[in-house]
């Protein structure tokens, strides 16, 4: 969902409060002075019916032009009926042209349309997606300190696919590291614990798993917590630096299953 907050010299060539354009999921609300006090005086309510009724999900492509005068009381209706929703200025984003909106031919809300001056559009930041920021700044301000850990990132697997939910940013130079080659690597260290499993049961799950290569180290830990086969690997580019990535890692281990334990709910 974008928001488009507008003004315009003109008042709404249309009666009532709203009017689709182009499409349902495209609405402008008049500018009308009685209208802007009535949406203010009623806090919003007349519109709750044009609003997903338990959350807006981040794909959401319906567009709402609201008058400047409007944007206080329909901010604070949109935090109040989705609390877990941010909303962010999205600087890139410009007014629709008509034909780009579904308005044609030369009618008076057409014409409308093409006055009215777009002063601020705001788009929605999930916290989901804030999250998988705070994660990965996480990650990157780890890797970017002189501790042997030059990878991390969060491996997910189910039918048969794996896959890298979140990562720190790539290195370059002599300490970089293909982190998707490691999809792989995940991929034995499922078999090892279906293996574990099923030859001795009473031993429990494997929870973790370090490699020491010629080329450096892998430490794989697995979070069932968030998923059968959810695992945080942590890579070195080195084989020396053995006891610094496991210090650095246990300093950081409560933090990031903390924002992962918030993602994954």
């Amino acid at each position: 969902m974008r928001l488009f907050i507008y003004t315009a010299i003109e008042e709404a060539p249309f009666e009532g409060l709203f009017e689709p354009i182009g499409r349902y999921d495209k609405i402008i609300l008049s500018n009308n002075d009685k209208q802007i006090e009535l949406f203010n005086r009623l806090q919003g309510s007349p519109i709750k019916d044009l609003l997903p009724e338990d959350n807006i999900p981040f794909n959401d492509a319906s567009l709402f032009f609201i008058p400047l005068d409007m944007k206080e009381t329909f901010m604070k209706l949109l935090e109040s009926l989705f609390k877990k929703i941010k909303w962010v200025e999205d600087k890139t984003t410009q007014k629709p042209s008509k034909d780009e909106i579904g308005l044609v031919g030369g009618d008076d809300l057409s014409q409308f349309y093409d006055k009215i001056e777009t002063k601020t559009v705001l788009q929605q930041e999930d916290e989901i997606m804030s999250k998988k920021q705070d994660l990965e700044d996480l990650f990157n301000s780890i890797t970017d300190q002189d501790n042997e850990i030059d990878a991390i990132f969060v491996c997910t697997h189910d039918e048969n696919k794996t896959r890298l939910a979140y990562s720190s940013q790539a290195k370059t130079g002599n300490r970089q590291v293909d982190t998707d080659s490691f999809t792989v690597q995940i991929q034995h260290f499922i078999s090892m614990l279906k293996m574990t499993n099923k030859v001795n049961t009473e031993i429990g799950s494997l929870k973790t798993a370090e490699f020491l290569y010629s080329g450096g180290i892998v430490h794989i830990t697995h979070l069932p917590q968030f998923g059968e086969y959810t695992f945080l690997v942590f890579v070195s580019a080195t084989e020396e630096g053995v006891e610094m990535l496991a210090l650095y890692r246990k300093r950081n281990l409560e933090k990031i299953l903390a924002l992962l334990g918030e993602m994954f709910g």
